[in-house]
């Protein structure tokens, strides 16, 4: 075996028989040669659906080609050829095209192509190995739920502990050294030896023409494509073997396991590795990749999702905690929501787009999975003291940190100045979404806006909600009408309130039960009645918070504020209309804005209403980017079977991950990271209809809100959608935000793209200066946060470009600067008076 030359006579020899017995075939020229997301080839070539396609490949430009690695249908116009391993240079390629009418028999079994591949995986059009029974085992392993009914998961192999606690299929290859190599994979669940397979089969296992090993799956390892999850394939009892024959097994196995997709390796132990560095250089050389023995043991025990540092008091939480802003929390399970904190360490495995994982990265605070940490005993021992926490890529740092270091942090990470929410009370009356525009968010709330924008973007009935907006002026004059703000500023100046977490919390619950139970009035009360009765009789209404300071630039709010569903049984909507206003009082809505040093009088409750979604078959949460493995041209997607969590998933667990590819194709346009652990095997939980549906609809929301924030040419810009396939098969896009890492450039805003308002400095004490790039402004006026206008100043044509405006007596804050050229506003920019 370890005689590598014997080997290379017959795959020569194979090569002979290729060009013999394929002399009808046709050479199709490559069209077009790509790589995907997970390293494997894209060979684009002309094709019919009248035929199909073998792809031959070699080691190397100046050798025959001696492996077919897969077999393709053909389609109209073009068709995408890849095979399992990673990507080799065009020239090591060769496609060959059959008739399938007149089918070939690329293996030589005496089954022609077609008839074989109709019959996978009981049979297999490259792998001469002839048909068995699925209770023995199978020549072609085409799915993971095959994988997984071949495979087993014991806690203890006596003979190989390597395999302890690891699932395996064991693989057996007869005639190895000859043109026509047949490979089985074992039912291991039957024969978990390969003796008795061998038995059964009338094959030799100690022949020397039969190689034996097993294929081990490593869920938690990190594999050559770059994801999590990896197939490693070593030989029986861990036998050493030399390049060659690593390399022709590794070929033969991806041939027969078509669900690879460049992340298969070759298992070294410690034992083996000898023979492996006495021939690096060849497999440095080649397409092989390989798996130590101390890569498996490591596993994923670490994983920092936020990379930045923090400081803070480390606390052991459970679900009923309530952390501070000064805390770095360490959870054993993933609640579903978290307030501000210093710094999260969970043990279970988060998801990119978990409600954890959006708040570290808005709040720029670290965030990371560290496997089993109470039993590392210098994590253990930090507890309950102050410390640094340093999330890295691949590493972390903790260690204990002094409360001088954690007070000067904190207050390094809030705002100097105190800042005041955009309020508008000039919208009086609740709106159609149809009569709501982009730039009413001061009066509705981002949330509504956002929907409502999204139903102009032409997509078909149904996919956008449609609804109505309750602005903020009833939130005020409901507070107003019971005296609330009165209790709100007695309960904010009592020193119990202030220094001590629990009275706080007790005394703001105690408020929000006020505000549930209080009366509204009468007016509000039929202007409700009204929309509500503008729903179909019998309609569950959703009603979502829509404040002031969520869904903004730079500031998702993600899981702050409750939303309520109205149902038919359950009287007047104010019901739920109060409830959502009383969640404005919650505890780590009212310490979000305290750290922020926002206004907490100014913060208001807008409510979007619209019917409620039930039973729906999948949900899920993407953006138009992909801010997680930094692919271009991709938006990522997290989807979910039926009402499942996605954002904050138990850990037992998985949403579909998977890129979707910006620009469609015609052929698989995504790449699944991972399928859903609530679905057998690997079936995707959208039809391809719903995913180019998605792909289109994402693309617009893009490019229709990068132009109303003016953030197109912003590589950090991207959009977060929530969206969801109703149980009448309909795509309902339900939300959609800037994603939180947007970096929100607050000097430069502008609402025409060929105009650009600079304005200098910023924060002013005395003066500012404002000019216009690419335009001549005619007048420009400031207007403070709630939309109130405190200057305007006509421009004189000779004013050379620049126009100072005096701000020393304004109240120190945030201000709009809005430019116009003859009433017609051209650009606006924001700036702070210090």
């Amino acid at each position: 075996m370890k005689n590598s030359l014997l080997l290379r006579i017959f795959l020569i020899l194979n090569s002979l028989l290729f060009n013999i017995c394929g002399s009808h075939a046709q050479q199709v020229p490559i069209g077009n040669y790509s790589t995907d997301i997970n390293g494997q080839v894209l060979l684009e070539v002309n094709s019919s659906t009248d035929n199909y396609y073998i792809l031959n490949v070699r080691h190397s430009p100046s050798t025959p080609f001696v492996l077919a690695t897969s077999m393709t249908i053909g389609q109209a116009g073009t068709t995408i050829i890849t095979e399992p391993l990673g990507a080799y240079p065009e020239d090591y390629y060769e496609v060959l095209e059959y008739s399938i009418n007149t089918p070939f028999d690329t293996d030589g079994d005496g089954i022609d192509d077609i008839t074989e591949y109709q019959n996978t995986p009981f049979q297999n059009p490259i792998n001469p190995a002839e048909t068995i029974t699925i209770d023995n085992g199978l020549v072609s392993i085409d799915a993971l739920l095959t994988f997984n009914e071949l495979s087993i998961e014991p806690e203890t192999v006596q003979w190989s502990p390597y395999l302890d606690g690891k699932e395996f299929v064991k693989f057996l290859i007869d005639d190895y050294d000859t043109p026509n190599a047949k490979i089985y994979f074992i039912n291991t669940n039957t024969h978990p030896e390969h003796i008795g397979f061998a038995n059964q089969m009338g094959i030799d296992h100690l022949a020397p023409d039969v190689v034996k090993g097993q294929i081990v799956y490593h869920p938690t390892v990190l594999s050559n494509n770059g994801t999590l999850g990896t197939y490693a394939f070593n030989f029986s009892n861990n036998e050493s073997m030399d390049f060659a024959t690593v390399q022709h097994t590794q070929e033969l196995v991806a041939a027969g396991m078509p669900i690879v997709e460049n992340n298969l390796s070759y298992y070294i132990n410690a034992g083996n590795e000898g023979e492996y560095y006495s021939e690096i250089s060849l497999y440095q050389d080649s397409r092989v990749s390989v798996l130590f023995e101390t890569d498996v043991y490591a596993g994923l025990d670490y994983w920092g999702l936020n990379q930045t540092e923090g400081y803070g008091f480390f606390r052991l939480m459970n679900l009923n905690d309530v952390p501070g802003p000064k805390d770095i929390v360490l959870y054993e399970s993933i609640p579903n929501s978290i307030p501000h904190v210093g710094g999260i360490i969970t043990s279970v495995i988060q998801t990119p787009l978990s409600h954890a994982n959006l708040r570290a990265i808005q709040d720029h605070i670290p965030n990371a999975f560290i496997r089993d940490p109470l039993d590392n005993d210098s994590i253990v021992d930090l507890l309950d003291h102050y410390i640094y926490f340093n999330a890295e890529q691949s590493s972390y740092t903790i260690r204990e940190a002094t409360l001088e270091e954690v007070n000067t942090w904190y207050e390094s990470q809030r705002p100097p100045e105190g800042q005041i929410p955009p309020l508008n009370l000039d919208y009086t009356s609740i709106k159609p979404l149809d009569h709501i525009t982009f730039d009413m968010y001061d009066g509705f709330g981002a949330k509504s806006t956002n929907v409502a924008t999204m139903r102009t973007f032409d997509f078909s009935e149904g996919t956008i909600p449609d609804g109505f907006g309750i602005p903020f002026y009833f939130y005020q004059e409901f507070m107003k009408h019971n005296n609330f703000f009165d209790e709100v500023q007695t309960m904010m100046i009592d020193p119990n309130f202030i220094n001590d977490r629990d009275v706080r919390d007790s005394l703001l619950a105690e408020f929000r039960h006020k505000i549930e139970e209080a009366e509204m009035p009468e007016w509000m009360l039929n202007d409700l009645a009204e929309m509500h009765a503008s729903f179909p009789f019998g309609t569950s209404i959703r009603c979502r918070s829509s404040t002031n300071n969520e869904d903004l630039p730079g500031f998702s709010g993600a899981g702050l504020y409750e939303s309520k569903t109205q149902h038919p049984d359950e009287g007047h909507i104010s019901k739920s209309i109060k409830q959502v206003y009383a969640s404005i009082w919650n505890l780590r809505a009212f310490e979000e804005r305290d750290f922020y040093r926002i206004d907490h009088f100014y913060t208001s409750m807008g409510v979007l209403c619209h019917v409620n979604y039930s039973d729906e078959k999948v949900n899920g949460v993407g953006v138009t980017a992909d801010p997680v493995y930094s692919t271009s041209n991709n938006f990522y997607l997290n989807s979910q079977l039926e009402g499942e969590l996605i954002t904050n998933p138990g850990s037992t667990t998985k949403p579909e991950e998977l890129l979707l590819s910006k620009f469609w194709t015609g052929g698989d346009d995504y790449s699944v990271i991972q399928y859903s652990s609530l679905v057998n095997g690997d079936s995707l939980l959208m039809s391809e209809s719903h995913m180019n549906q998605l792909r289109d609809h994402m693309a617009v929301i893009h490019h229709e809100f990068g132009i109303l924030y003016n953030a197109l040419e912003n590589s950090s810009f991207a959009m977060d959608i929530e969206y969801k396939i109703t149980s009448d098969n309909r795509l309902i896009i339900k939300q959609a935000r800037p994603w939180v890492s947007y970096v929100y450039d607050e000097s430069v805003q502008n609402s025409n793209s060929n105009c650009q308002l600079i304005v200098f400095p910023n924060p002013a004490s005395e003066s500012i200066n404002i000019t216009c790039r690419d335009c001549d402004l005619t007048s420009v006026r400031i207007t403070d946060l709630t939309g109130k206008l405190v200057r305007e100043k006509i421009i004189n044509e000779n004013a050379a470009g620049n126009s100072p405006v005096f701000v020393e007596n304004l109240p120190s804050g945030v201000y709009f600067a809005s430019g116009f050229v003859h009433n017609t506003l051209c650009a606006f920019g924001k700036f702070i008076v210090k």
